[in-house]
């Protein structure tokens, strides 16, 4: 694989396992070596080593449930707890024309048409 590739493919990971076989059973063919590293790893899940696991405790939940939040974090989450992203932490200015209490906004081409 390439030196910045982080992913390889399943031929180059055949290919891997065939390389790793002959060093590991030197004693059988190279076809025994094979199926004996096929054996090893038959059944068995990718594992990754060095990960931090995440802790469900009742201190956790209760510092990560957006309903007791207050102030101006209350504002970036929605009713149900979702991120509201950009909106939730910047004052969006809108430019519509419209004041903030109009609640026709939007519909001045229909009034227009219809009474043609």
């Amino acid at each position: 694989r390439g030196k910045s590739s982080r992913t390889i493919t399943f031929e180059q990971f055949k290919e891997a396992l065939q390389e790793l076989s002959k060093k590991r059973f030197k004693e059988k063919s190279d076809e025994e070596a094979v199926q004996e590293i096929y054996k090893l790893i038959e059944g068995k899940v990718p594992i990754i080593s060095g990960v931090t696991k995440a802790i469900s405790s009742p201190t956790v939940s209760r510092l990560t449930d957006t309903s007791k939040f207050t102030g101006s974090h209350k504002e970036r989450f929605d009713p149900s707890g979702k991120g509201k992203g950009k909106a939730g932490r910047e004052d969006l200015v809108d430019t519509s024309g419209y004041v903030s209490g109009y609640k026709h906004a939007g519909t001045y081409d229909h009034k227009v048409q219809g009474s043609k």
